[in-house]
């Protein structure tokens, strides 16, 4: 009884163990394409130029920055420098 019980155990940390680092790992970024529309990526783009913010840790955290960076107007330069 005993050894069955360490098996188990060990099987359940393995199991909490591998979901902790899945839910680590996660990461998502907000994206511009060539055409100017955002999106959230749940990995990291090759071109970096395209990341407008990230890494976030949760989905909800990039949709939220995707509507703020959205919400912002583009900021013009002043004339005359």
């Amino acid at each position: 009884m005993g050894k069955l019980f360490r098996s188990v155990v060990v099987v359940v940390a393995l199991i909490c163990f591998g979901a902790a680092t899945l839910a680590i790992a996660a990461e998502f970024y907000v994206v511009k394409d060539a055409s100017g529309k955002m999106s959230v990526a749940d990995k990291k783009p090759a071109d970096a130029k395209s990341v407008v913010k990230g890494p976030l840790p949760t989905k909800e955290d990039a949709e939220k920055a995707m509507k703020a960076a959205s919400a912002k107007p583009a900021k013009l330069p002043d004339e005359g420098c």
